[in-house]
């Protein structure tokens, strides 16, 4: 197995480069980054969809997909009914995830270019899934209040990103911690169902409405 401090450096890359605009950013370059696998192996990527407990016909938004880390396994999750929506603000990030989706024969997935304030999510879904993201969503509080309106009444919104204690050096200025997410959420009218610790160095939340099974 490969050792913890590989799986923090290979993140701490990645805060580095999300850091960056997407106009200082080689789209290609950065994918490399976030398909290394140290940090793909650190993501638990089986056990994070098993988890989600997804069905066929369920629709999701990757808010912050990336190179498609998990987009692609999710369209294969909710099959041919489903529907996942790939939502980005890099339009080179998107492609690559098109060109992914073609070469593994997955067409359920459509890509989004989000705005800084807009998830631009097209229709309520299922899921909203936030992978090391949310630290750079603007104004985190008032960005998560769409969400209301952007999942079903029984959806959900599952938040993985960097646990207390574990984020990487030099990066102080993204820092949030898991209560701040939940003061997000529950102002949001969200509040938390479930935590999972299965993530080396992630905290992995997931948020319904009150009183929905």
């Amino acid at each position: 197995m490969r050792s913890q401090r590989w799986v923090v450096s290979v993140l701490a890359v990645v805060c580095a480069v999300a850091a960056l605009s997407a106009q200082q950013r080689d789209p290609k370059q950065y994918a490399n980054t976030l398909d290394n696998p140290d940090r793909v192996a650190g993501l638990h990527v089986d056990q994070v969809v098993a988890a989600l407990a997804l069905k066929p016909g369920m629709k999701i938004a990757d808010l912050g997909s990336g190179s498609g880390v998990f987009t692609i396994p999710f369209a294969k999750a909710v099959g041919p009914s489903g529907k996942v929506y790939a939502i980005d603000v890099d339009k080179g990030l998107l492609a690559i995830i098109g060109d992914k989706a073609k070469a593994a024969n997955v067409t359920n997935i459509q890509t989004v270019v989000a705005d800084a304030k807009d998830a631009k999510i097209p229709e309520p879904v299922d899921l909203i899934f936030i992978c090391d993201t949310m630290h750079h969503l603007p104004e985190q509080a008032e960005y998560v209040k769409q969400f209301a309106k952007q999942v079903t009444p029984a959806g959900r919104v599952a938040v993985i990103d960097f646990a207390e204690g574990k984020w990487p050096s030099g990066h102080e200025a993204f820092t949030i911690r898991p209560a701040q997410v939940d003061e997000w959420m529950k102002a949001a009218g969200f509040t938390r169902d479930s935590a999972h610790t299965f993530l080396p160095t992630n905290f992995f939340h997931i948020y319904k409405r009150p009183g929905r099974p």
